[in-house]
């Protein structure tokens, strides 16, 4: 299919590039402006918050927003819609009302007093957050893959440019990434619904009855039983570091340079979520309905280019990571750029694998889905327990954990291509080969230039 083909899947992951290409520019631009009006300090405390949130709000939908995808008819998708709305509104209202009534005894069992107040905007930020994904994979169904490019720039150059103005001429506290947070969830909210949602008004005002929405929880409820609890667990999985950092006797300012690592290790993987994974999972959901032979080839051709771009991106950190935070931040994040060095290699076997996972949901795998993510999950309390049990050294802290999550990665990734049938053989070898090549080059090429 070419690139000029309208609706194509190369067409459609082109302008999914775009957008994820320019939003990469702006925030490179806002990272090295935010890195030197905000602390580590301050990003550890909000870093904190953001565990809450992130963990909550993306399971507030209880996972149906990921079955938007799958129904047939327009009448299917309302009800599904008008369902996932309701449950994610009162989700997030019983999580306000605890925080309301038990929040600051919540924040001192886990260690986590340092966000304060900030406790009782976890349930309105975690609703925020869940209407966003709403309307994001609202527009996935709909293949408007052109006006999120478009909106999808505008919202982020809009919120990050709101973060540099209230740091500089408010405060340059934990309230300015808040506010942000709360901004981008808003506008990219109301920016999808009535910029690319065509079908917005008629599908809100469409009448909708608690049997049609019974029906499709019923029709869908391998998600809330496998999808919710494998998306709570993964997302709550991905927080850990940020979560038991403080708990573990670390100083708040780790949680910080933590948070300030992922900024540019999930970049890519961002860019490879908006740019490929989105268009995937439509194409693949299509060839599984109707050309289900096509699809294993089809995901073996992108695998490989996504190993490829993946290692040229795994190969920079590692060697200068430390180097370009000294040099393009400043003294105070170099702690950073050294854990970004470390997590790398977490890091490269998610991103190989983190575009291709729809594929658990298209061939309605969601129990094995959620059998690894608790497996992940015990795996990465294990790491930073045990670890933080035999070291006081941060860097060999994340050290652990990296090397645990990229040996869980990597039998993810070859878990995926036994699902559709492909060769588990060849894909370890050739992950492996690659992977293992890259790093032994990449390590004698850090040695040679810094000693």
């Amino acid at each position: 299919m070419s690139l000029l083909t309208s609706g194509s899947f190369v067409q459609n992951s082109a302008w999914m590039f775009a957008s994820s290409g320019i939003s990469i520019l702006i925030q490179f631009g806002f990272f090295f402006l935010l890195a030197k009006i905000y602390s580590p300090a301050v990003y550890g405390i909000f870093g904190i918050f953001n565990v809450y949130v992130s963990t909550l709000g993306n399971a507030a939908t209880l996972g149906y927003n990921q079955a938007f995808v799958l129904p047939k008819e327009d009448k299917e998708f309302s009800s599904l819609l008008h369902l996932t709305l309701r449950i994610a509104l009162f989700l997030s209202a019983g999580i306000f009302l605890i925080t309301i009534v038990a929040g600051p005894q919540i924040l001192q069992w886990f260690s986590h007093e340092e966000i304060g107040d900030w406790v009782y905007w976890i349930g309105p930020t975690m609703f925020l957050l869940a209407l966003d994904r709403i309307t994001a994979d609202w527009a996935i169904r709909n293949k408007e893959f052109k006006k999120q490019t478009l909106w999808s720039t505008t919202t982020t150059l809009a919120v990050k440019s709101f973060n540099v103005w209230y740091g500089c001429a408010i405060a340059a506290t934990s309230a300015g990434l808040v506010y942000t947070t709360l901004l981008q969830h808003i506008l990219r909210a109301f920016t999808y619904g009535w910029f690319v949602l065509v079908d917005f008004k008629k599908q809100m005002t469409a009448r909708v009855t608690w049997p049609e929405m019974v029906k499709v929880a019923k029709a869908y409820k391998e998600f809330p039983l496998f999808i919710y609890w494998g998306n709570l667990i993964n997302i709550f999985s991905n927080n850990l570091p940020a979560a038991l950092i403080t708990t573990m006797g670390f100083a708040v300012e780790n949680v910080g340079f933590y948070a300030y690592s992922l900024i540019v290790l999930d970049l890519p993987i961002r860019m490879l979520g908006s740019g490929i994974a989105s268009v995937f999972m439509q194409k693949a959901a299509e060839l599984a309905r109707e050309r289900m032979h096509e699809l294993a080839a089809h995901t073996w051709r992108l695998y490989k280019s996504i190993v490829l771009v993946s290692l040229i991106f795994s190969f920079v950190i590692y060697v200068f990571g430390e180097k370009l935070y000294l040099l393009l931040l400043d003294e105070k994040w170099v702690t950073a750029g050294r854990v970004a060095e470390v997590l790398i290699v977490f890091y490269f076997f998610r991103m190989i694998s983190s575009p291709l996972s729809s594929l658990f949901n298209i061939l309605r795998k969601e129990k094995q889905f959620f059998i690894f993510q608790v497996m992940l999950t015990i795996l990465r309390i294990a790491a930073l327990l045990i670890g933080g049990h035999y070291t006081t050294d941060f860097i060999q802290l994340m050290f652990i954990y990296s090397m645990t999550n990229a040996f869980a990665y990597l039998i993810f990734t070859v878990w995926i291509f036994r699902l559709i049938g492909h060769s588990t053989m060849r894909v370890t070898a050739f992950t492996l080969g690659w992977s293992v090549a890259t790093f032994v080059l990449a390590y004698l090429a850090k040695t040679a230039i810094f000693g």
